[in-house]
Parts: structure tokens; sequence; C-alpha cells
């Protein structure tokens, strides 16, 4: 164990600043963005104009905007940032949530999420720098819904609010962000999900990696905790538990699925990730050959790396134990490795944009899965960026398809 965990964090991990001192810091690298947006968006015009765009499907909006972006990301990627938002509160930055209330489309009802009993923290999961803490997640109940109506019924009839009617599906959510943004409301994705197939949604706020505190364990005890309370506190059978997930958040949901195999304990029914991170040496091929199309940072990613895995020691998270946690598309023996999915009949779902940073490293996971023989989808959308499934309209099309579909 001592040569997994550090008796001290990483002192060279970096901490968040203070809201004012961020403030300041992305004030002058936004003025710095305006004035190099003076030459480079002529500049990204003429080059739209006298070339060809670099593939067919894109246009000159989406060349524009992913370059601006990638360009302001650079400018602050050293310096991770403070919380943005109360972890409790649903707005902000859920207004679209607000909206729907308001229309009568869905409820919203925030739950506290106890700490993982300690018997339950075994390896990576017992840093004694960490501890558990409760958790808000966010309930999102489709109005409506035959699973909706059921729960009415059974708690007309003496059922604790909450509880489960028979052959009722539950998604539990688990936000993007990097470890270092985010909030479970902060999209749609998780609305959008539970409306289409009307099933209630828990979506968790897991800690944020900006301090030694709220490094890793913090996020897997976190989302951990949100299993337990389904599964044991109103006792949804994990089968038919969805796990819907995107980027940082889909790393996290691989990762809980391997802390609960650790553990004995029974898997999800069903994965549904888009563009899971799946790999923290951030050395696949397509970080190169996709540099000039994808917004996503590098050094961004790389910092908040350094700053969640600040625990651990660096020569144990390049073994094979620490890979299969942090970089699981880089497990030496997949076909072993992700058996127990396949002896558990556990669906895999995962969308990716074929010019993201993460292309190849999904594709390799998405194959030793397959290796395995999990029932593991892998679907890309053409020359599309990161997580395109959350709001780019073709994607986002497939990727509810292929849900249904995996549903069925």
């Amino acid at each position: 164990m001592t040569q997994m965990i550090r008796t001290n964090p990483d002192p060279k991990a970096p901490n968040a600043p203070s809201f004012l001192t961020y403030s300041l810091i992305t004030s002058l690298t936004y003025l710095i963005h305006i004035i190099l947006l003076i030459l480079y968006v002529p500049y990204l015009l003429l080059l739209h104009v006298f070339t060809a765009p670099p593939f067919e499907s894109w246009t000159l909006a989406l060349r524009l905007s992913t370059r601006m972006t990638k360009m302001r990301t650079s400018l602050i990627a050293w310096w991770i940032p403070p919380k943005e938002y109360d972890d409790w509160t649903i707005f902000p930055p859920g207004e679209e949530y607000v909206k729907s209330m308001e229309k009568g489309e869905v409820d919203i009802e925030v739950v506290k999420l106890a700490p993982v009993p300690d018997e339950m923290r075994i390896g990576l999961g017992r840093v004694e720098g960490v501890i558990g803490e409760e958790r808000p997640g966010f309930w999102i109940d489709p109005r409506g819904s035959s699973a909706s109506k059921r729960r009415e019924e059974a708690e007309e009839i003496g059922l604790l609010s909450g509880e489960m009617s028979v052959g009722e599906r539950v998604i539990l959510h688990i936000h993007g962000g990097s470890y270092i943004r985010g909030h479970p409301l902060w999209t749609t994705f998780p609305l959008d999900i539970a409306k289409l197939t009307g099933s209630r949604c828990l979506t968790v706020s897991y800690r944020k990696t900006l301090s030694s505190s709220a490094a890793f364990p913090a996020p897997l005890l976190d989302v951990f905790s949100a299993y337990i309370y389904l599964t044991r506190t109103i006792s949804i059978p994990s089968t038919q538990i969805i796990i819907l997930a995107e980027s940082a958040g889909a790393h996290l949901a691989i990762l809980l699925s391997q802390y609960l195999r650790d553990l004995s304990l029974p898997q999800p029914g069903c994965f549904a990730l888009s563009s899971p991170w799946c790999d923290f040496t951030l050395s696949s091929p397509s970080y190169r050959t996709n540099a000039a199309y994808d917004q996503l940072c590098p050094l961004r990613l790389r910092r908040a790396v350094k700053s969640a895995t600040r625990w651990y020691h660096p020569s144990w998270l390049e073994r094979e134990e620490g890979l299969a946690y942090f970089s699981p598309a880089r497990v030496r023996d997949p076909e072993v490795h992700w058996r127990y999915l396949k002896e558990q009949g556990v669906k895999v779902y995962m969308q990716y944009g074929g010019r993201e940073l993460f292309r190849d490293e999904i594709v390799t996971l998405g194959e030793g899965m397959r290796n395995a023989g999990v029932d593991v989808v892998v679907r890309e959308h053409v020359d599309g960026l990161h997580t395109g499934g959350l709001s780019v309209p073709d994607a986002k099309k497939a990727f509810q398809k292929d849900v249904l579909e995996m549903l069925r």
C-alpha cells in the first residue's frame, strides 16, 4: 500500500488560486485574447476563403469557434480554476432545468448522499488525507412518464418516497469537466436522456480535485456513494441502473466499475459514455494528429491529471494496476481485464468525435473490451469533436438513437 499511496501529496501539484486571483488572471488573459483575435480572426477568414475546409462537414463558424476556444483555453491552461458553483444549488448553472420545471416537464429534487462506509474504502480508495463527505445528488424526474405514474401510485399505498417501482430503469449521471470544473446541471445532457427514456436520473455533484483534501479518491468515493444510495438506500437492482457520463465523468464511470469489481459488488446494467477520457498518459497518436482541430488543451489536461493524482506515487500510476484505474485504454491484457463485464452481462456504448484528442484511446479501449467478449458498441461521429453527443445535432441524434437501441 505504501508503494501506491504517498504519505504526503505531491508538493508540485497545482492548487486552485483564490477567486480574486483567478479573476485577475482571467481578466488579463482575456485582454490578451482579444488583442490576439484582432490579428487571428482575419487570418482564419482568409485561410477559409483561399483554402478548402479541413473536412467537408466543417463550416466557417465551426472552424472559428474551435480555434478561438483553443486559444483562450491555452492562455489560462497553467492555472486550475477555483470552484465555480455552489454544489447544492440548481441555479446557477441549471437555467434550463428551471425552465423545464416551470413548463411542468420535470421535477428536480436535491438529496443527500451519505459518505462511503469505512469498510468499503479499499486500495486506492483509502487515502488518509481524503475523508468521506456528504454530497448532493439531483433527482431529475420526467413528469408524465409511466415510471413517474407508478411511483405516485406506490407512494399512495405507503412505499417510501424515491423507492423504485417494479421494472423501472434509473440513470446515474456523472458529469465531465477534467475533474477541475463542472456541475451536475451545467449541461442538459442528463435532462435530455431522462426525458428521452422516461427514466429518473440521479446526477451526482462530486468533489473537484482542486486541493489535497478533494483530490483522488474523493471523486470516486462521491460517485460510489451515489451508487450505494441507489442500490442499498432505495433498493434499485444494479442491472436496472444505466450509467450515463461524458469526458472525465466517463473516466470516473469506468474507474467506478473497476472499484465495484474489487469489492465484489454487482455492476450496473449499462454504460452510455460520450467521449470518455481513458488515458491519463495523454500519449495516444490522436493528441498529435488532431491537435489542430480539437478545442481541448493538452497543457490544461496535464495540469488536471497532476492535481487529481497527487496522492499516488508516479511509479504506481505507470504500473499495471495504476494504468488500469487511471488509463484503462492502456491495460496490458484487456482480454482478461474486462472479462468481468462480460461475465455480468454489462452493455457498454461509447461515442467519440473523429477529430478529438481522445479518439485513439477510445478506439483502443473499445477494441480491448470487444476482444474480452463484452457487449460493446463504439460509434464515431465522423469529423466530430469532443462530446458532440451532448449538443451537436447529428451526433446527439445518433447518441440518443443508440441509447434507445441498447435499452431494448
